[in-house]
């Protein structure tokens, strides 16, 4: 059967269809032990060179790569490329399958050449070990107070009971190689895709929980400084309030432009706090509905009166989170609050230049009637000079004619000359005016 051709492809399609398999979960099955770490501050491909080199391999253009998995004997090393950070899974098969059987807790680090992690580019931001063990039934309180402190030990029964899953979320130093926080999976009958999935949630909730953690800092410090701005906002208020019914009109005005720029300068103070913090809280709250999903898709079971993974992190990261959103929402309060005082402000201001403008109006109408009336009686004044000097010129002209007709008065000639001298002037200004109102 012959092929149908299809239109053109838009040039995103391919890329957006592989997105979906951009992190395939590595292959895992019990025993085993997990290790990843995030790593921030450094081009993703910067750190997959400097990896490639650790492990050996030839390095290549990785420009179009979201991971790369290095297969070497009992090791499997996968790197990822996230939107700010990259992260590194670690998986290694475990010899020791009894949990009370382990001397140290299960960690894919030691497999890797010692003190070459601590080569890579980048600023660590997550690390953890996550230990997959076949078990029947869930440890007794002892074997567990081994590996986590009691005190914050939070574990489930999860995946419909095919597994148990145990972690406090604190930090422990393991030598010189660093701290990471310790995960523990008892495999009840977690098939091998299963098992993948499930490392590849953990590892997601390791890291998404420290990403979102990254605006709490900035959440702390965004309150005291808009606590500030609130304050002198809630003074400049009641400073517009107390301008109304001032009869010192100058001295209210001066007053109004002197708060508009102190509202300009508290506007500008919040827009710089939103540009300081705005992509991280909004980030945040990003990595916080990815892990309240992560934990959802564990199908946790309460194992006694042991609190759940998810009540945890309820208790004890959703207030951080809710922090950074409360916030960022009081940062658009304030900048919505100082944007309607300038409005307000600005009307003010507004109405007293137009005011103003109205009166300095007034003032040039009244100033063009008296110029109007004075420009007149010049032109009257003017229309009288002019016949008076050409009565003269008449004059002069008429006395030499009476040698040649004795009868003739010059006066009489000069009087009778005045009349058409002003009407003809007249009508000569009267032109000229006309002439430059048209213009």
């Amino acid at each position: 059967m012959p092929t149908t051709p299809l239109p053109a492809e838009h040039p995103l399609r391919r890329s957006l269809a592989n997105e979906l398999h951009a992190r395939p979960p590595a292959p895992v099955r019990a025993p085993a032990a997990v290790s990843c770490l995030a790593l921030l501050d450094t081009p993703a491909d910067e750190i997959l060179a400097a990896l490639r080199r650790l492990l050996g391999e030839p390095v290549a253009d990785t420009a179009e790569v979201s991971h790369v998995i290095f297969e070497r004997p009992e090791l499997r090393v996968k790197w990822e490329r996230h939107g700010e950070f990259v992260s590194l899974t670690l998986v290694r098969p475990l010899a020791e399958t009894a949990l009370a059987g382990l001397k140290r807790f299960p960690s894919a680090f030691g497999a890797m050449p010692q003190g070459e992690l601590s080569r890579l580019p980048g600023r660590l931001i997550a690390a953890a070990d996550i230990a997959l063990l076949p078990a029947t039934s869930p440890p007794d309180e002892a074997t567990l107070a081994r590996w986590f402190d009691p005190n914050a030990l939070a574990g489930a029964r999860i995946l419909d009971g095919v597994a148990w899953l145990f972690t406090d979320f604190r930090l422990y130093t393991v030598g010189e190689g660093g701290s990471r926080c310790r995960w523990l999976v008892l495999d009840a009958g977690m098939s091998a895709p299963q098992s993948a999935r499930l490392a590849q949630r953990l590892i997601e909730i390791e890291v998404y929980r420290m990403m979102a953690l990254l605006a709490y800092p900035l959440a702390r410090q965004a309150f005291p400084q808009l606590a500030a701005i609130e304050n002198r906002l809630a003074e400049i208020t009641a400073a517009t309030a107390a301008l109304h019914g001032q009869n010192d009109t100058t001295a209210a005005q001066q007053e109004e432009r002197r708060l508009l720029d102190e509202l300009t300068r508290l506007a500008a103070e919040v827009e710089r706090s939103v540009a300081a913090t705005g992509f991280r809280f909004s980030a945040a709250q990003a990595y916080w509905d990815l892990v309240s999903a992560r934990v959802r898709e564990l199908r946790e079971e309460r194992i006694g009166d042991r609190r759940t993974i998810n009540g945890f992190l309820s208790r004890r990261l959703a207030p951080a989170m809710n922090s950074c959103a409360a916030a960022a929402r009081r940062q658009e309060e304030l900048s919505a609050r100082i944007e309607r005082a300038s409005a307000l402000l600005r009307t003010r201001v507004d109405v007293a230049r137009e005011e103003q403008n109205q009166k300095l109006l007034a003032a040039m109408e009244r100033r063009g009637k008296v110029s109007l009336r004075m420009q007149q009686t010049v032109e009257g004044l003017s229309v009288a000079a002019i016949t008076y000097y050409g009565a003269g010129l008449v004059g002069y002209l008429a006395k030499p004619m009476k040698s040649v007709w004795p009868a003739l008065n010059p006066d009489w000639v000069v009087a009778a000359a005045i009349p058409l001298l002003a009407y003809t002037i007249w009508r000569a200004v009267e032109r000229i005016r006309r002439e430059l109102m048209r213009d």
